[in-house]
């Protein structure tokens, strides 16, 4: 049975990644902007920002787990037309390995950012994001199995199955994304953020599947609309709270996440955040941070609560994620001033 449960587990995780066209999501989706909305690319001060994610998922239930890292950089780097605008390009790489099935995506993109400041306290963006998409899947992987090959009398599989011979082994195609982006200073040092992006704007072609000469909409890329905010407001001299939220739909699949970021400053320059999560109908999140200076490092881990928790036995995924902001800015030239004495 528990053979059975297994098999019904990785039918149903295939079923999503290429029918349902899931995308690659993470618990830290703060910690991976240039992902989340193209619109924060350059969305705070400084020079340039690097940062990195890695998470790991279902590591009891597969031999090799799911795994997503992720890299990226980008700067405010022009002054835009207004006084206050300015303009950020940003470059990301995300790979998600899909287990035992050896489906490998990888995400390189480039994004381009316009900041409009509205007033002293407001900042309204709007941005574009060019990526190249690859896909690759073991074709002769023993892992690689289909659900019209699986044998109920004997719960094992065949190689039978129609499907593998119209399996391609590498797919590439371009990726268009937007999004935009509001920003303001509220009274108090509160601050509010809002966003929303929408992803794979021109319906690519992704199935691993050979369509040659067909034009079925079921094989292009459905569009993702995620939305997502952030509302901060200081809680006496050392505490602060963050309510975050973040949902995303494409065609089928819905996903929903509402988390409690509270930070404690322990010293200057060094705060603690901290706070737990929960994605809707399927895991728990605890969620850990630390800032130091100019550096911002998080971790969480995913509990799952889902129909699924029979075989992942409450475990989900775990992250940790960092960012670096450079601030490099050209010293001032100052005039030495000579006081003459007056007699």
């Amino acid at each position: 049975m528990k053979h059975f449960r297994l098999t019904l587990f990785i039918l149903s995780t295939l079923w999503i990644s290429t029918v349902e066209a899931q995308d690659i999501h993470y618990t830290l989706f703060n910690m991976s902007p240039l992902t989340l909305n193209p619109a924060l690319t350059g969305a705070y001060e400084g020079t340039a920002r690097i940062g990195g994610i890695y998470r790991d998922q279902w590591a009891n239930v597969v031999s090799n787990s799911f795994t997503s890292p992720g890299v990226y950089i980008d700067a405010p780097i022009l002054k835009g037309f207004g006084k206050r605008d300015w303009i950020g390009v940003g470059a990301m790489n995300v790979t998600d390995e899909a287990g035992r099935f050896y489906l490998q995506t990888m995400i390189s993109g480039l994004s381009l950012a316009y900041h409009a400041g509205l007033g002293e306290n407001a900042v309204f963006t709007f941005a574009l994001q060019g990526a190249r998409v690859q896909r690759r899947v073991e074709t002769g992987s023993s892992f690689l199995r289909f659900e019209d090959s699986y044998d109920i009398n004997t719960q094992g599989f065949t190689n039978t199955s129609t499907d593998l011979t119209n399996i391609r082994a590498n797919l590439s195609y371009t990726d268009i994304n937007a999004g935009a982006l509001f920003r303001t200073r509220l009274p108090g040092d509160r601050s509010l953020e809002i966003g929303i992006a929408g992803a794979h704007l021109n319906s690519p072609r992704y199935s691993m599947h050979n369509q040659t000469g067909r034009d079925d909409p079921g094989v292009r890329r459905p569009v993702r609309i995620t939305a997502h905010g952030q509302f901060h407001t200081p809680l006496g001299d050392k505490m602060s709270l963050s309510p975050t939220f973040m949902i995303q739909s494409t065609a089928a699949a819905f996903e929903g996440v509402v988390q409690g970021w509270a930070g404690y400053e322990l010293k200057k320059d060094v705060r603690l955040n901290f706070g737990a999560g929960y994605r809707l109908g399927d895991a728990l999140q605890i969620l850990v941070g630390l800032d130091y200076e100019d550096l911002r490092v998080a971790a969480s881990y995913d509990m799952n609560v889902s129909s699924l928790a029979a075989v992942s036995k409450t475990v989900g995924g775990f992250e940790v994620s960092a960012w670096y902001i450079l601030k490099m800015y050209k010293k001032p030239d100052v005039k030495p001033v000579i006081f003459c004495p007056r007699f």
